[in-house]
């Protein structure tokens, strides 16, 4: 089962090295850069980098559920406490996401580009559907659990 889960392993050190290297190249740009810089700019940058720790703290918990499946506990009820911790930070990804709005929002009045702010709540809508997914996996998830333990209680 190792090894199933080992490229798995690798895709998550692969996804937070990105971030970290995509968080550290927006603040290089955002703390050298020689002009004036708007203040949507920065939060959008703040929002960036926020979103980067919680998705951080999602790969970390996405690496304990491989750990669990590397050990056939998967349907557990430290699964279900995990699945939800990734729910919490997924719903707190999109509502800090919703901050990316006024920099859309300022770009498309730049630009004179409304199709900009259509794109930008595209844009924050994606981490939404990302929170409803798992919702839908850990209620799955949940009956999975639940099925098991009555299973395990009639043997």
């Amino acid at each position: 089962m190792f090894k199933k889960t080992l490229v798995l392993r690798i895709t998550l050190l692969i996804t937070a090295a990105v971030m970290i290297l995509f968080g550290f190249l927006m603040g290089l740009q955002l703390f050298t850069s020689e002009g004036e810089i708007l203040t949507v700019i920065y939060i959008a940058v703040g929002v960036i980098w926020i979103d980067m720790i919680l998705g951080l703290f999602i790969v970390y918990a996405l690496n304990k559920l491989l750990t669990l499946i590397d050990r056939n506990e998967i349907f557990s009820d430290k699964t279900l406490r995990i699945m939800s911790r990734i729910q919490k930070l997924t719903l707190s990804i999109a509502v800090v996401t919703i901050g990316l709005m006024p920099f859309f929002f300022a770009a498309g009045q730049l630009d004179d580009a409304r199709g900009l702010v259509l794109f930008g709540a595209g844009v924050v809508f994606i981490p939404f559907a990302i929170h409803v997914f798992v919702v839908v996996m850990k209620e799955t998830l949940s009956k999975a659990v639940s099925i098991k333990q009555e299973n395990e209680l009639t043997i």
